[in-house]
């Protein structure tokens, strides 16, 4: 299993679309076949963050993943939005 975090800082003016579209890339994802667990969280530290938690079968699950239509608009629009560096993080358990 492979665990995928991330965090992102959205810029104010387009935080509500940014909670809509991340609903939407969670909801689509978790149909996947090799997606164990998708979910994100608004961080209570701070403001206008998202943290993004995957549980993904193997590579091959997350190379699909990548490729789907509603994770290409996602990365392109927080691409955007945000205001920090996106840190995606790999985590790998045996």
């Amino acid at each position: 299993m492979i665990i995928i975090t991330s965090e992102v800082i959205i810029k104010k003016e387009h935080w509500e679309e940014a909670l809509e579209l991340a609903q939407k890339h969670v909801n689509a994802s978790r149909l996947e076949d090799g997606c164990i667990s998708h979910q994100y969280l608004i961080s209570p530290e701070i403001e206008h963050c998202i943290f993004f938690y995957e549980e993904w079968k193997d590579r091959a699950a997350i190379d699909y993943h990548f490729k789907q239509s509603y994770s290409l608009e996602i990365r392109k629009n927080f691409g955007r939005w945000v205001t920090n560096e996106i840190d995606i993080k790999f985590h790998k358990v045996e």
